[in-house]
């Protein structure tokens, strides 16, 4: 047997074991291994099996970035020939890396918008509709605070045809559940989520999205009743997905404004951690906002000493597991505002800070709901 045979049965063999485990660390790494064994061998369509697979892995696992760097590998061997790899794949793909790249604010205006005309020229070059190209048109300048652009590209995903690059009809409901509570139209938002909540419609992130976008809209209709229901419902779709953890900020917030502390205390030991191991800024932003949040509302109600199990890799971290909440307090606030500050600096708009002083003017509707 060759050495090369015996490295494309190694990565094979890996490629294999990862479909039989969850996502996460240990999938990816399996993956990491396989794309470098790949890569010792002169082998184009094994290295960009083994991409794909990981860019996957990568996606789904919580750490876009490395997807990112995978994917600009893939899109080039596509370029050198196109006849050689699955159209449809490439451009589907496309859409997971435009849903993450306004994330980084490292990643300039400039390249952001780049990356977006890029892939409208190769949508059109293939003969495909536009609906999602509008589509995440919508949401980038959603993302920067563009009110006006963001809602003429959504009118013009709206009038576009579906077609095979289009999301699922569950993702476009929720997506219209997500538009309706931008336009701050509540209860139009919950009767179009009705057909997700009775699972009507659903696939690998829906209702579990739409339970979260829910939680506070419902408290500010005074349904406290059923937002505690898809709180419970929606947080065990996705308690163990680290990919998920914006969505899970959504349950902290509630937690905190529903007045649950003691539940709220046990999310931010919980999944503190799984923002040391993402490197998703707006994630991080997501949770240290929430966590400004919590901590405020711990200390208005005189816990002004949190026991927590926090990782030793915690910058405050105390053996004792007493935290002074103050201090807490002041640091994760310290940080959501250096991280809106750079968000606002990238986007040349103030959106990220208005976002920090909504989060504080939405601590009233604890009181008003009761």
């Amino acid at each position: 047997m060759s050495a090369s045979f015996e490295i494309e049965r190694q990565v094979k063999e890996l490629m294999s074991r990862s479909l039989q485990l969850p996502e996460g660390d240990e999938k990816i790494m399996i993956l990491e291994e396989a794309v470098r064994l790949a890569d010792t061998l002169d082998d184009v369509k094994l290295q960009y099996d083994a991409r794909e697979a990981f860019i996957e892995a990568a996606y789904f696992g919580g750490i876009p970035e490395k997807a990112l760097v995978a994917y600009a590998w893939c899109l080039a061997q596509y370029d050198r020939d196109p006849a050689g790899f699955w159209e449809w794949r490439i451009l589907w793909r496309y859409k997971w890396m435009v849903n993450v790249i306004c994330d980084f604010p490292q990643i300039s205006r400039e390249q952001i918008y780049e990356m977006l005309d890029d892939m409208e020229r190769r949508f059109r070059s293939a003969g495909r509709g536009l609906k999602a190209i509008y589509k995440y048109r919508y949401r980038t300048e959603r993302f920067f605070g563009n009110r006006e652009e963001a809602l003429r590209f959504y009118q013009l995903s709206e009038q576009s045809r579906r077609d095979d690059l289009t999301d699922c009809v569950a993702c476009e409901t929720d997506g219209k559940v997500a538009h309706q509570l931008y336009l701050g139209n509540d209860e139009l938002a919950l009767r179009l989520a009705e057909q997700l909540i009775r699972g009507r419609d659903k696939c690998r992130s829906v209702p579990h999205r739409t339970y979260s976008r829910l939680l506070v809209p419902l408290l500010r209709m005074g349904q406290r009743e059923k937002a505690w229901d898809f709180h419970v419902r929606g947080y065990y779709m996705i308690a163990r997905d680290r990919v998920m953890l914006d969505y899970l900020c959504d349950h902290f917030v509630f937690l905190s404004l529903y007045g649950d502390l003691e539940s709220a205390a046990r999310i931010f030991e919980k999944h503190y951690r799984w923002t040391e191991e993402v490197t998703n800024t707006y994630e991080r932003f997501l949770f240290y906002r929430a966590a400004w949040l919590f901590l405020e509302k711990a200390e208005e109600a005189g816990m002004n000493a949190l026991e927590l199990q926090l990782p030793h890799s915690f910058p405050l971290y105390e053996a004792a597991r007493s935290y002074d909440t103050a201090r807490l307090k002041e640091w994760f606030k310290a940080r959501a505002q250096q991280m809106a500050a750079r968000f606002d600096a990238r986007n040349g708009t103030d959106f990220f800070t208005k976002r920090l002083l909504d989060m504080q003017a939405i601590k009233e509707l604890q009181q008003v709901s009761v």
